[in-house]
C-alpha cells in the first residue's frame, strides 16, 4: 500500500485533516504533562487555530479535558484501543492461561503480537512483586529488542526479514547479525530469551502461538527480575508451562469442533460529548474516530456498507475515511472487510499506565451522588477490612467522616459483605485467621450464614451496622471478564430515608452504575 505522504499528496480521496488529527491525538499520548495549545501547534507542526479546533474536538468527544494547566486526556479515551483489544480475540483467549502462569510461577505474563517494526502487549497479566518492569497493555516496543519480538520476527520470510534488520540503527546498541543470530536460534529451537536487553534487570522467555496452518500469530512471555531468576530456570522451568499455556490458548482459538466459543459482547461506553455539539468541532476526525471505535467483539472485522451503517456515513465518505485509516495503518484489509491493527493502541491507550481505580470512578461517583442524594462509595477489601478507595456525597447537614484510605471492619459494611461473599471458602478462613476479629463480640455470629445469603442475591443491605444512623447497599464491581474488582455502596442517615427505599430506589441505579463500570475497568486498575 502507498506510504500515507504518497497518498495525501496523490489521492483526492485522502482525509489530510484526519492525519493531522490523529498526530494531535498521538501527542496528547506521548506527553503525562497537561498541553497548551501552542504546546500542541509544536509538536505537531500545526498553527494554533487548527491545534485549537483539533484539541475543542478531542474534548467534545470526550477524550480530552481542559483545565487551567491546558488539554489532557481522560479516560475515555480507551475506548479506542478498545478497538483493536475487543476485536481481536487473542486477548481474552490468552487471559485466563496467562493468570495460570503466574500462578505457577510468580512472575509476570504477556501476550504480544507483531505490528511492522514494533510488539504489541495485548494481554498483561502481573505478578504481586515490589519490582517489575513497567509495561501495561497498549506499550509497544521494538521487536529485535525483546524475546517476543525475535520469536514473531521468525514468521518473517528470508527477504523481509532482512528488510526488517537493515531498519535497525547503529546507535540502537543491537548489531543485525546478533539479532538474525537470536531470530533463527529461535526458529530452530521454539522459544527465545532476552537477558536484561530492553530493560536492565529484567530477564524473559517466550515461544509462540500457532494457528492450525503452524503460522505464528502471537507469542507468550514470562518476565523476572534476574535477581530472582536464572537462565536455567527460564529454558527448563518455564518454557514448558509457556509451551502449555500457547497450546491451551490455540485450543480455545481453534476448538476441534471447528466453533470457537462465542465472546460476551459489552455494551460500548456511554457517549461522554457534551449536548450542544461546537461550532469548531472538526468532522473528519469525529468521523474517523467513530470508525474506530465501532469494531468490537459483535464486529471484529466489517466491510464498507457495514462501516457506513454503523457510523451512519455515505458509503463514499466511508471509503474515504477507511482508506485513509488503512494508509496510516491503523486498519488492515482482510478480503473485503477491514479489522483494526495493534496500532490503534498508541492512540490513548499509553494513558493505562497512569490510571487509578480513582481517576476512573471519580466522575460517576459524582454523579451518582448527585442522582441519588447519598453519600456513594467505591472500596476494596484489605484482609479482613475494608479499605475505602474513593467516596462522593451529596451536599447534606449530616456528614459521614470516611474519606479514602480509611479502613473498617468489612463485615459490618454493605461493600465488605458483598466482597466477603465472593472469596473462596479457604480465602475467607485465612482472612478471619489472620485477622483474628471476635465475630460474636461484634454481633456477627452468624456471618457464614449472612454472607451466603449476599452471595445469592448478589447485593448486601446493612441496617446501622457500622455506625448508628447509617444504612447502606452495596453491589460489586466486575471488570469486563466478570472478575470482581471491587465494591460500590449507597449509604445515607436512616431520619432521611426510609428503609424500605434502600433496596427499591438505590439498588437500581446502583447496580445500572457498576454496569456502566465494566468497560472502565478493563482488567482492572491499581486501588
Amino acid at each position: 500500500m502507498p506510504a500515507a505522504a504518497e497518498l495525501a499528496a496523490t489521492d483526492p480521496d485522502y482525509v489530510d485533516s484526519l492525519e493531522r488529527g490523529l498526530s494531535v491525538l498521538r501527542a496528547f499520548s506521548a506527553r503525562e504533562e497537561a498541553l497548551s495549545v501552542t504546546d500542541v501547534a509544536s509538536l505537531v507542526g500545526i498553527t494554533r487555530t487548527a491545534a485549537r479546533r483539533f484539541a475543542l474536538t478531542l474534548e467534545y468527544l470526550g477524550y480530552a479535558s481542559q483545565s487551567a494547566e491546558g488539554y489532557r486526556l481522560t479516560p475515555g479515551v480507551l475506548a479506542i484501543g478498545d478497538a483493536y483489544l475487543r476485536s481481536s480475540p487473542l486477548p481474552d483467549a490468552a487471559h485466563p492461561h496467562l493468570v495460570e502462569l503466574v500462578r505457577a510461577v510468580g512472575e509476570t505474563a504477556s501476550l504480544t503480537v507483531l505490528h511492522r517494526r514494533r510488539v504489541y502487549y495485548a494481554a498483561r497479566v502481573a505478578a504481586d512483586r515490589i519490582v517489575t518492569a513497567n509495561i501495561t497493555v497498549g506499550t509497544s516496543v521494538a521487536a529485535y529488542s525483546t524475546a517476543t519480538g525475535r520469536i514473531l520476527l521468525g514468521a518473517l520470510s528470508p527477504d523481509e526479514l532482512e528488510d526488517y534488520l537493515e531498519f535497525i540503527e547503529p546507535g540502537s546498541g543491537f548489531d543485525p547479525d546478533y539479532v538474525r543470530k537470536r531470530i533463527v536460534e529461535a526458529r530452530e529451537r521454539g522459544w527465545a530469551v532476552a537477558d536484561q536487553e530492553l530493560t536492565p534487570g529484567i530477564r524473559s522467555v517466550a515461544v509462540p502461538l500457532r494457528d492450525p496452518e503452524g503460522r505464528i500469530v502471537a507469542a507468550l512471555n514470562i518476565a523476572a527480575h534476574a535477581t530472582r531468576v536464572d537462565a536455567e530456570v527460564l529454558e527448563n522451568d518455564f518454557v514448558p508451562l509457556l509451551q502449555t499455556a500457547a497450546q491451551r490458548t490455540a485450543a480455545v482459538l481453534w476448538p476441534a469442533s471447528g466453533a470457537a466459543p462465542a465472546r460476551s459482547v459489552m455494551a460500548p461506553a456511554n457517549d461522554a460529548r457534551s449536548k450542544v455539539r461546537p461550532s469548531d468541532v472538526i468532522q473528519s476526525v469525529e468521523r474517523g474516530l467513530c470508525i474506530l471505535t465501532a469494531f468490537d467483539e459483535g464486529h471484529p472485522a466489517m466491510n464498507l456498507a457495514q462501516i457506513s451503517a454503523r457510523c451512519r456515513l455515505p458509503r463514499s465518505a466511508a471509503r474515504r475515511f477507511v482508506l485513509t485509516l488503512a494508509s496510516l495503518g491503523y486498519l488492515e484489509q482482510q478480503g473485503r472487510s477491514y479489522a483494526p491493527t495493534p496500532l490503534v493502541l498508541e492512540l490513548g491507550y499509553s494513558l493505562l499506565s497512569r490510571l487509578s481505580l480513582t481517576d476512573v470512578a471519580k466522575p460517576r461517583l459524582e454523579a451518582l451522588a448527585r442522582k441519588l442524594g447519598a453519600s456513594v462509595s467505591i472500596g476494596v477489601l484489605d484482609g479482613m477490612d475494608l479499605r475505602y478507595v474513593d467516596r462522593a456525597s451529596a451536599p447534606s447537614p449530616l456528614i459521614v467522616n470516611i474519606r479514602p484510605g480509611t479502613r473498617v471492619p468489612a463485615e459490618r459494611t454493605a461493600m465488605g459483605q458483598v466482597l466477603l461473599s465472593l472469596l473462596p471458602s479457604a480465602a475467607l478462613e485465612d482472612a478471619k485467621r489472620s485477622a483474628g476479629r471476635d465475630r460474636a463480640a461484634n454481633g456477627l455470629a452468624d456471618l457464614e450464614v449472612t454472607l451466603a445469603a449476599v452471595r445469592e442475591q448478589g447485593w448486601s443491605y446493612v441496617d446501622q451496622l457500622l455506625e448508628a444512623g447509617i444504612r447502606a447497599v452495596a453491589v460489586p464491581l466486575r471488570n469486563r471478564r466478570g472478575e470482581v474488582v471491587a465494591a460500590m455502596s449507597a449509604s445515607v442517615h436512616e431520619a432521611t430515608t426510609p428503609d424500605r427505599d434502600m433496596t427499591e430506589n438505590f439498588l437500581p441505579p446502583l447496580r445500572a452504575a457498576a454496569e456502566d463500570f465494566i468497560m472502565d475497568l478493563r482488567d482492572g486498575l491499581n486501588a
